[in-house]
């Protein structure tokens, strides 16, 4: 079996400690063999997160795939903290496996920076610096092994500082690993001893929006129990039918918020019901219906035990 390595024989994992990353320059993605993309999700302070890095295309020869790649993650530790990675499915190629097959003691000679046993798959976190750098790479030679699908690279998992506000954006980016003047994220294969390069960019960074706790929602009164003490058309609640319960409807159907009708005068109000409208937190459960039918009961047109009206087409 050909020696494992990572495209340019990048050595002890091409992730030691003393990696330092620089920003990475997003390139117009549909020029790029390779383009990655980060999710947008969205975390409550003090709380944990789920972060996915997709492998959105793979274009032109890439489409073939790739036996290894290089790159990193960058995030701000003030702000994300118990960083976690877990390999995501475009890179559970069954390398791993095979590789073992091949050469039972591999999982002896190589040594892993993240985990104990044997993976194609290995990440460093450098906690100090918010960086996680990330390797994948096959020895195998045959490309049914390499990574050729897209989906999901890795998933970051993590916990937002207490701090953060409501509406705030913590960014999750996808960089390049600079070692020796490395500037690019790295996605290719070797052929013979030759090393085969893709390019690569970034079609999305991640990014990590605050939001504020959950409200319950309010439950308000039962509409049952409310119907034991209706008396239609009192829609100002005061124990009465006359006009002035004409000027409170028609102040609720135009500014629902300052016209005080209370829970009990919405339930009497709501005289047409063939809409099904029984929600006393809608705006609508009073219309131009319930104003036509109040008018007539107050002009003796229909009678008190009419109510409640399902089918207009029953009102003469």
């Amino acid at each position: 079996m050909k020696a494992k390595r990572l495209v340019s024989c990048v050595s002890a994992l091409a992730i030691s400690s003393a990696a330092v990353l620089t920003g990475f320059v997003v390139s117009a993605a549909d020029t790029s063999d390779v383009v990655l993309k980060g999710e947008h999700v969205t975390a409550k302070a003090g709380s944990e997160f789920t972060l996915n890095i997709d492998l959105s295309q793979l274009n032109g020869d890439a489409a073939k795939g790739f036996s290894g790649c290089e790159f990193a993650i960058k995030y701000d530790p003030a702000k994300i903290s118990n960083v976690k990675i877990t390999e995501g499915d475009a890179l559970k190629t069954g390398a791993t496996s095979v590789e073992l097959e091949k050469s039972p003691t591999i999982g002896d000679d190589v040594t892993m920076i993240n985990g104990d046993s044997y993976n194609c798959f290995d990440y460093n976190v450098l906690k100090d610096s918010g960086t996680v750098a990330v390797l994948w790479c096959t020895g195998l030679e045959s490309s049914q092994y390499w990574a050729s699908k897209t989906g999901t690279v890795l998933t970051l998992s993590g916990v937002v500082y207490e701090g953060a506000g409501e509406g705030e954006k913590i960014p999750v980016e996808v960089v390049a690993i600079d070692r020796d003047g490395n500037k690019d994220m790295v996605f290719g294969y070797t052929e013979g001893e030759k090393d085969v390069f893709y390019t690569a960019s970034v079609e999305q960074q991640g990014l990590i929006t605050i939001v504020g706790e959950d409200v319950p929602p309010s439950q308000g009164p039962n509409y049952d129990d409310l119907m034991k003490n209706v008396l239609w058309g009192d829609v100002n609640d005061n124990g009465a039918v006359s006009a002035t319960d004409l000027v409170a409807m028609v102040k609720f159907m135009v500014d629902p918020e300052t016209a005080g009708v209370t829970e009990q005068g919405l339930v009497n109000g709501n005289l047409y019901q063939g809409d099904k409208n029984l929600d006393l937190k809608s705006d609508e459960i009073m219309n131009a219906y319930d104003l036509f039918l109040l008018k007539k009961y107050i002009l003796e047109d229909v009678a008190e035990e009419d109510f409640p009206i399902m089918d207009m087409k029953t009102v003469k």
